[in-house]
């Protein structure tokens, strides 16, 4: 827990290394921003604290059959669902208060920021945030709350101690946006930022097809990244596709109760349909199923 005084602090921190013209431009007004400034949760003025959670995950993966093949495509740990491990924490918390009543909201913040600056987590030169035992494998959330806590956990930013020396990631990264000469990521780089963009924009003509190897996001760092060593092999099964659901979704076309199941179906592996069929395809053509 940390104190609600913070929160100005934790808004200013972000704002200023996009004023330091270190954050791409439009990653900040389409990324960023939203968290920053988002529509305050009911009841704000009887915050006191914001209460922030790390929940361990395991990666998720999905098939996807075509052609006659089924295809094997990854989901890293950091997309499991927000509003899950969100309201889970919401009633861990409310058990941990009881028989006390408090008031609860769900926080939208810098949720890397936030759980670094709380002592929970530690910063690594990926820019992910990683937690004792469990790595980069963990779901962030956080809650507001009126509960005063008597001690306040906010403190400087820690980085992984062997960060200082070891390039893994750095070298592991498929498009350089894991530098030498900064520890700020360059965003406007990371595969991840374009795997996340609408299905109407295409991939740079300078992202290698070689550099993609998960339906979102990207595992690259995490899979080279020594405080990952003994849960990178952590899995979860999701849910599988058939060729007719396969060709729905790259079909591209979504709209009526069909597609509400689908995204239904989707969301179990903290997927959705605003990322195909752009980054099924860049995957199928990858493994010669697609022209």
């Amino acid at each position: 827990m940390v104190s609600i005084d913070h929160l100005d602090e934790l808004r200013e921190q972000v704002k200023s290394l996009h004023e330091k013209g270190l954050l791409d431009e439009d990653f900040y007004h389409g990324s960023v921003l939203p968290r920053l400034e988002p529509k305050e949760a009911r009841g704000m003025k009887k915050a006191r604290s914001i209460f922030v959670t790390s929940t361990p995950s395991p990666a998720i993966r999905t098939r996807f059959t075509w052609k006659g093949e089924t295809i094997e495509l990854t989901v890293p740990p950091t997309y499991d669902s927000y509003v899950s491990t969100s309201n889970r924490s919401r009633q861990l918390l409310k058990e941990a208060f009881a028989p006390d009543r408090h008031w609860i909201a769900r926080a939208i913040l810098p949720m890397k920021l936030l759980a670094v600056r709380s002592g929970l987590a530690k910063y690594g030169r990926n820019n992910i945030a990683y937690i004792p035992k469990y790595g980069s494998f963990h779901t962030l959330a956080a809650l507001y709350t009126d509960y005063e806590s008597p001690e306040d956990h906010w403190q400087e930013m820690e980085v992984l101690p062997k960060c200082a020396t070891c390039k893994a990631c750095m070298k592991a990264c498929p498009t350089g946006a894991i530098r030498e000469d900064r520890f700020l990521i360059r965003v406007e780089n990371c595969l991840t930022y374009y795997t996340e963009m609408p299905p109407s924009k295409p991939f740079p003509d300078w992202i290698k097809q070689s550099a993609h190897n998960s339906i979102i996001g990207c595992m690259r760092c995490q899979r080279a990244c020594p405080y990952d060593r003994d849960v990178i092999g952590w899995y979860r099964d999701g849910p599988e596709f058939s060729e007719e659901e396969t060709g729905y979704l790259l079909g591209g076309k979504f709209k009526g109760e069909r597609a509400k199941a689908m995204d239904k179906k989707l969301k179990t592996a903290g997927l959705d349909l605003t990322i195909f069929p752009r980054n099924l395809e860049v995957h199928l053509r990858k493994r010669g199923l697609l022209s």
